[in-house]
């Protein structure tokens, strides 16, 4: 027989009490409370009842529960990371906000996140990281498809310090001349890096390697069949193919092209990461030491103009570059850094020479010297 109901069966008129509650290990107070509460409650008494308090002080409001799931809906919908860590960031500002593990545990109990051990991290033994910011991009290309099925390729160029994203450029094909382009594009903002890593396709080794080449950029390679020696960029794939999965399925290359434009300034600018304590990428970029080419004074500018060749002349800036008649109505691309001028047509370099400031065009023959600039004759 169970002690309460020992108790309250008891008959107090012949029973010792206290020698009872003695020999039951309980407290008088206990014994008639427990007899009090039977005659008002009955047999439910019997039970003991739960000691956990009504209103745990560690546990959060429903509001802000809500909140949680609201925010977790709100960026998988979008396309963008919807873990613990970016709730977190994202309600920063929200009264009674949780730890990352309580909201991690809020979401497990609503059904929302389903465990995959298979899906661990696995942490390389060996880590690289560059120093500097442009010292190394990381760059590569993957597939994708428009709304009517057409495929194209989608190239993503990653500063391998700070995780910026230099580019994410669709294409109808990835040739070494619109890669270039793409480079070239984002080096007239950033400058020029020290070398670019990719892994052993032609159009980056041979097209790409070549065309830098005469820029000061060295091109280097991963090892074949290692696609994670070049991690960052493969990793930043996934991210971007996750937000593109949200969107509207592009029509066109340009309208995929916006979509890309609009999620890299997500990225680069809204997106804290992860492996950089929840900084954006493009802060880290600003503070970071910068590098570049080795064979040019660091922080000299560059400007990138592209346009057609028209009479023999590409026009750049306030520069008319000579490149010849054959390349009429062609698009070229030239790159000026300090007074070293080079131009590109269709990725191969055409020409390259040092400007002449005190003039506008530049042709292939430097300019006869002057009266004044001319040796004496040998009779005189």
């Amino acid at each position: 027989m169970s002690v309460r109901l020992a108790i309250v069966e008891a008959d107090t008129s012949t029973l010792n009490v206290t020698e009872f509650c003695r020999l039951h290990g309980v407290s008088t107070w206990f014994f008639w409370d427990l007899r009090r509460r039977h005659r008002a409650e009955g047999d439910a008494v019997l039970e003991v009842k739960s000691r956990a308090p009504h209103r745990p002080a560690g546990r959060t409001s429903a509001d802000v529960d809500d909140a949680i799931v609201a925010k977790r809906k709100e960026l998988d919908g979008a396309g963008l990371d919807c873990g613990a860590a970016s709730i977190a960031f994202h309600l920063r500002d929200l009264a009674g906000l949780p730890s990352e593990s309580t909201i991690w545990r809020i979401l497990t109990a609503r059904g929302m996140i389903v465990a995959s051990p298979n899906k661990a991290p696995r942490h390389s033994r060996r880590s690289y990281t560059a120093e500097r910011a442009n010292e190394c991009w990381a760059l590569d290309d993957f597939g994708w498809a428009l709304a009517d099925g057409t495929a194209v390729k989608i190239l993503d160029v990653v500063d391998d310090h700070s995780r910026y994203a230099v580019a994410c450029t669709a294409m109808a094909s990835c040739t070494g001349a619109a890669v270039f382009d793409a480079i070239a594009e984002g080096a007239a903002w950033l400058g020029w890096p020290a070398r670019f890593w990719s892994d052993n396709a032609r159009t980056f080794t041979g097209a790409l390697a070549t065309a830098v080449a005469p820029l000061g950029v060295a091109a280097s390679h991963t090892r074949p069949y290692r696609p994670s020696s070049n991690g960052k960029v493969e990793r930043f794939h996934q991210t971007v193919q996750r937000w593109l999965t949200k969107q509207p399925s592009a029509v066109t290359i340009t309208e995929l092209q916006a979509q890309l434009d609009r999620f890299r300034h997500i990225y680069n600018t809204q997106r804290p990461h992860r492996a950089l304590d929840r900084n954006f990428p493009a802060d880290i970029w600003i503070a970071a030491p910068k590098t570049g080419p080795s064979d040019r004074p660091i922080g000299t500018p560059t400007t990138v103009h592209t346009s057609t060749v028209n009479a023999a002349k590409v026009p750049a800036g306030r520069y008319r570059i000579t490149v010849g008649r054959a390349h009429d109505r062609q698009r070229a691309l030239t790159v000026i850094t300090g007074t070293n001028a080079h131009v590109f047509i269709d990725g191969h370099l055409v020409r390259a020479l040092t400007l002449d400031p005190t003039r506008t065009t530049q042709p292939h023959t430097p300019r006869p010297p002057t009266i004044t600039e001319r040796k004496a004759p040998r009779h005189a």
